[in-house]
């Protein structure tokens, strides 16, 4: 197995070029800045990193009252200027002492965690907004580059949302999130491009989860995945293990979830295939006002996507954000025994093989598929700029049973107004672990025909792991036929 360094910056070189820039701006008065993303994403590493390099001053939050939070951060103060701690009374004498850090030169002041300091101080936005109004003396003779971060998506962007108090008060707002495939293989240092998908499977492009997680190991071959899964991965006592409990536990959005356990199974349901409102609801066993209010929270909080059908006015899918979420769901909670110290570990990865390459490596490699669709091709291998991609069904007619067509792009074009609408540019087919045939060309074709005149100019993909010498010589000869196998999928356009 290959080992990691404990943190690079490989694929973060854009954030850290804009914090390095906010920080050091010439403005003569404090700034703000926010910084967020879902948790084990690198966040705090890159803060961690900006501080060191240019000397400013950093705080975790703590979890717990308001007095325990200012405690904390008067230590941090204290130890900083290497003096007494101060005397932190509320969050306007906080604020003004962190300000008051960077008065002779432009530093940046990070406070992590945000979202903790605003369950016990939810007024704390508003001391913010007081501190930043362009005639306050503190504000001026300051050059704090002050950072809040957090990993509550929905508190974070509600920071600069609407009406809120800090809307209008920010200089940056920089995103965090996780690597795309092509990155997290460059993060993995996986040459073999199979096993580089397998893992993306797993963990997807979660920094943590390829570092500290797994002790800094990942698997080079097929062979090493199998046993990096039960001894990375599966083995009792391995935190991949309770991860997902504790993402649920620690985002303030859904920590206070009244029955915690319909979020579990909600997410299940998506995660294992149920990506309909009506088979979600069917196999959650909820009313569908009670499963809103579910899913509202966990679109909130960036667990799972609304996906809108590109070509046909359905209700919209509900896909999982992060493939780890899929593999949790389908390998670990189904199978609690694996938490046991008695379990063979190997014996039980063995069983579960099939359940993960059908419910886990096939709708991560199809959706990995559409995201080369819409941030990878060119515009001429695509056949045009698509705005909408996603999956659909092709709908039965009297001979022909229903087809699941795995992608799907098209572009709105003058009058459209509904999806029907749409001019199609791409239909395609992802298939990892099987060998790609000129059977699968011809329901391509099939599915094409179906779809009407708006599809007649449309190419057809197929996305592959391993692809027959026939289907490779007659896509040759045809311009409306494009074959994507690993090595295109993970370095070609």
């Amino acid at each position: 197995m290959t080992s990691t360094a404990p943190f690079t910056l490989i694929g973060r070189e854009h954030e850290q070029r804009r914090l390095a820039e906010f920080a050091s701006t010439p403005t003569p008065h404090a700034t703000l800045g926010i910084v967020w993303g879902r948790r084990r994403v690198g966040k705090s590493a890159l803060l961690q990193a900006l501080v060191r390099e240019q000397g400013g001053f950093y705080h975790h939050a703590i979890r717990g009252t308001a007095k325990e939070g200012l405690d904390a951060l008067a230590a941090d103060i204290g130890e900083h200027l290497q003096y007494r701690p101060p005397v932190l009374t509320g969050w306007p004498d906080a604020l003004e002492a962190l300000l008051d850090l960077a008065q002779d030169r432009a530093m940046p002041v990070v406070l992590d965690e945000f979202p903790y300091i605003l369950e016990h101080s939810p007024a704390v936005d508003s001391v913010i907004q007081a501190l930043y109004a362009p005639e306050n003396a503190v504000r001026n003779r300051s050059r704090a580059r002050l950072l809040l971060c957090g990993s509550s998506i929905s508190m974070m962007r509600n920071l600069l949302s609407g009406t809120a108090p800090l809307r209008g008060r920010s200089g940056l707002d920089l995103r965090i999130s996780p690597f795309d495939f092509r990155v997290a293989r460059a993060l993995h240092g996986i040459d073999d491009l199979l096993t580089a998908v397998h893992t993306y499977a797993v963990i997807g492009g979660v920094a943590a989860y390829a570092r500290e997680m797994v002790d800094y190991a990942l698997p080079r071959s097929l062979d090493e995945f199998n046993d990096w899964i039960v001894s990375r991965v599966l083995a009792p006592g391995r935190p991949l293990l309770g991860e997902m409990a504790l993402l649920l536990s620690e985002d303030p959005e859904t920590a206070k979830a009244r029955k915690p356990n319909l979020y579990h199974a909600t997410l299940a349901s998506v995660a294992l295939g149920h990506h309909a409102w009506n088979s979600i609801t069917s196999r959650v066993g909820i009313g569908g006002s009670s499963l809103q209010g579910i899913l509202d929270t966990l679109l909130a909080s960036e667990l799972i996507a609304r996906i809108d059908d590109p070509v046909r006015n359905h209700r919209p899918l509900y896909q999982p954000l992060d493939p780890f979420l899929r593999f949790h769901y389908a390998v670990i909670r189904r199978n609690p025994k694996l938490a046991r110290i008695t379990t063979d570990t190997r014996e039980a990865w063995h069983t579960l093989i099939p359940t993960f390459r059908s419910l886990v490596l096939g709708p991560c490699f199809e959706g990995m598929a559409r995201e080369w669709i819409m941030y990878m091709a060119s515009e001429t291998t695509v056949g045009g700029q698509p705005t909408h991609i996603g999956s659909t069904t092709v709908p039965a007619t009297n001979t022909e049973a229903e087809m699941q067509i795995d992608v799907i792009a098209a572009t709105d074009v003058s009058g459209a107004d509904t999806p029907e609408d749409r001019e199609i540019n791409a239909v395609g087919e992802a298939k990892v672990g099987e060998t790609l045939t000129i059977r699968h060309l011809r329901r391509l074709e099939t599915a094409r025909a179906r779809l009407g005149a708006r599809a007649a100019h449309a190419k057809l993909f197929l996305f592959g792991s391993a692809v027959e010498a026939t289907l490779r010589h007659e896509a040759h000869g045809r311009s409306d036929v494009e074959i994507v196998d690993l090595e295109r999928l993970y370095t070609g356009d």
